[in-house]
């Protein structure tokens, strides 16, 4: 195969993409029933049939791969979603209005409109209780007086409406974010949400108060209304708690099927140390355990680190750590023999083993893997983190990519220092998006 002059000719990539049986195709794939086609900003390729959608996806990967001159050994194309409907288990609505003075709107951005948000009643990629839950809290919004926060002025009451669900156990979290400018009347927001209609049951109402002026969702305080300020998942055999702003993968099903063909890359890791860079709430952390002797987590994020732990202890797994910090600080630290830093400040080095979390008692945690596990965030991995990743000269390291343009830049840098990658495959775990997720296995030569 060659794509502009590049020959990708004896790598095995079987079918470039495959639709799944069953899936959608043709008109019923577009997506044509969507009202919000063409206007609203969240799925880019509404309107495209899938099986196109994985081409131009697939084709993407490649091109990036053939601009920074990286050619797997093995390219096992892209897989589809398991389904590509209400595969959401997270969703943050904003209020505002779409046009200036309107009427309140409670939905998704217009597309490319930072300002205007439209009402995205409906929504063919969330659950049916996320648009009643979105519905009725819009209504009760329009009813009670309340303004928005405005992004120009930084002024007004409501700002966000978080939505998350165990898609495996059936658990709903609403998450109702406002500023501190107004009262809210606490009971009757909770009253009206307990009484709708739902297919799921409801674990918790929380309330979250955030001042600041960035547009996203973040918390200066938090109160709990009804239920706890978390869910329950179950992913790769383990039982997650995850809390109501911690990060979790979006697409339970289709993430599950990614990390357990990945973890396949790394078939021994029996007496081995493991590193897993980015780590978030331990996902692939408490994956790989029980086949390693250790397994040193690091997360920038001290809620996720927290949710790790907590997951950790959870699942009984008894050689994980947890480190909060930069991933280059943290190796830094580590390497240098100096405590790492825990999410609650706790000192987590080997000379304080009263101080170790139950979940790390007994286990030995080495300065340097012996495999090596990243998953960064769409920038990709920081060159300074990245050198002193590429120092410890690994035989094998499993890379997760959200950003296949990053990985491809990582890649190349990779392969100027003697690795190469031996085996790759694509996910689409967000249809109707332009987003592609990768795992790759690079190995050194």
């Amino acid at each position: 195969m060659k794509l502009d002059g590049m020959n990708f000719d004896g790598m095995n990539n079987g079918n470039n993409f495959a639709v799944a049986p069953g899936a959608e195709s043709g008109a019923a794939a577009a997506g044509s029933d969507c009202p919000h086609v063409g206007i609203c900003g969240g799925c880019a390729y509404r309107g495209v049939p899938y099986d196109e959608q994985l081409e131009i996806k697939n084709a993407q990967v490649l091109e990036y791969l053939h601009d920074n001159k990286v050619v797997p050994l093995a390219y096992d194309g892209i897989a589809p979603a398991p389904r590509s409907s209400a595969y959401r288990n997270r969703m943050d609505y904003s209020f505002g209005d779409e046009v200036k003075d309107g009427e309140m709107t409670l939905g998704l951005h217009k597309r490319g409109s930072y300002m205007s948000v439209i009402d995205t009643d409906g929504c063919l990629i969330v659950p049916d209780d996320f648009n009643t839950i979105r519905e009725a809290v819009l209504a009760w919004a329009r009813a009670s007086g309340h303004g928005f926060w405005h992004k120009r002025t930084h002024s007004g009451f409501l700002r966000s409406l978080v939505l998350r669900r165990g898609e495996r156990t059936r658990e709903l979290l609403v998450n109702l974010v406002t500023t501190d400018e107004e009262t809210l009347d606490a009971e009757n927001f909770m009253d009206m949400v307990r009484g709708l209609p739902l297919t799921d049951s409801i674990s918790g109402i929380v309330h979250t108060i955030y001042n600041g002026r960035a547009d996203t969702v973040a918390c200066d305080s938090m109160s709990t209304l009804f239920g706890r300020d978390h869910f329950f998942e179950e992913l790769l055999g383990l039982r997650f708690r995850v809390n109501a702003l911690s990060f979790f993968q979006t697409n339970t099903s289709a993430v599950e099927a990614m990390f357990a063909e990945a973890l396949t890359m790394l078939p021994d890791l029996n007496g081995k140390a493991v590193f897993d860079l980015y780590c978030g709430t331990g996902t692939i952390s408490l994956a790989v355990a029980s086949r390693a002797a250790s397994v040193t987590g690091v997360e920038i994020v001290p809620e996720s680190v927290r949710a790790a732990e907590e997951n950790a202890a959870l699942n009984n797994t008894a050689n994980c750590r947890f480190i909060c910090g930069d991933a280059l600080e943290a190796l830094e630290r580590i390497d240098g023999g100096a405590a790492p830093e825990r999410a609650n400040g706790i000192d987590g080095g080997e000379t304080r083993r009263e101080n170790r979390e139950p979940h790390e008692r007994g286990a030995v945690f080495p300065a340097k893997p012996d495999v090596l596990v990243v998953d960064p965030p769409r920038m990709g991995m920081h060159p300074k983190a990245l050198r002193k990743i590429l120092s410890y000269g690994l035989p094998e390291i499993l890379y997760i990519s959200c950003n296949p343009k990053t990985f491809a830049r990582d890649m190349a840098a990779m392969q100027f220092v003697g690795y190469r990658l031996d085996r790759l495959k694509a996910y689409d775990n967000f249809p109707y998006t332009k987003h592609t997720e990768l795992a790759a296995r690079i190995v050194r030569s």
